[in-house]
């Protein structure tokens, strides 16, 4: 079962952010979706608003629950609930992506190559593994 995320669910899902080197920065459960699975939160994702264009972003899911269509089903549940046309991420897995209709994107906003800087530092990760994407809603 998919559902908006409450305060409490943050606290459950923060070890598997780091675990995952997940994007923590702005934690605010309000925008989080949370998997539930027998009681389990199997997986989890946001959506974080920048203005003009939205970012999906902290998706993840517990390792036994995977190969299930739990990331699909948060991916598809994330870009009905943005508020905008314009839907970007970073990523790692481009082509899990790619099913959604994203497509790498060289036109990165400046405010996503920041942040996508700083995650990166924050866990020794090289940056030039990140594939910047972006998806039109279809209106």
């Amino acid at each position: 079962m998919i559902r908006k995320a409450i305060k409490s669910d943050i606290e459950k899902i923060k070890s598997h952010i780091e675990e995952f080197n997940l994007d923590s920065e702005d934690m605010d459960h309000e925008k989080f979706y949370v998997f539930e699975y027998g009681g389990i939160v199997a997986g989890f994702g946001r959506y974080k608003n920048y203005g003009n264009y939205c970012e999906i972003a902290t998706i993840g899911v517990l390792k036994p629950f995977r190969n299930r269509g739990i990331g699909k089903t948060i991916v598809n549940q994330l870009i009905k609930s943005v508020p905008f046309e314009e839907i970007w991420l970073t990523t790692v897995i481009p082509d899990f992506f790619k099913k959604f209709g994203f497509k790498k994107s060289q036109n990165v906003p400046e405010e996503l190559l920041q942040k996508t800087r700083r995650i990166c530092e924050k866990f020794e990760k090289s940056e030039e593994f990140s594939v910047f994407m972006k998806l039109k809603k279809q209106t």
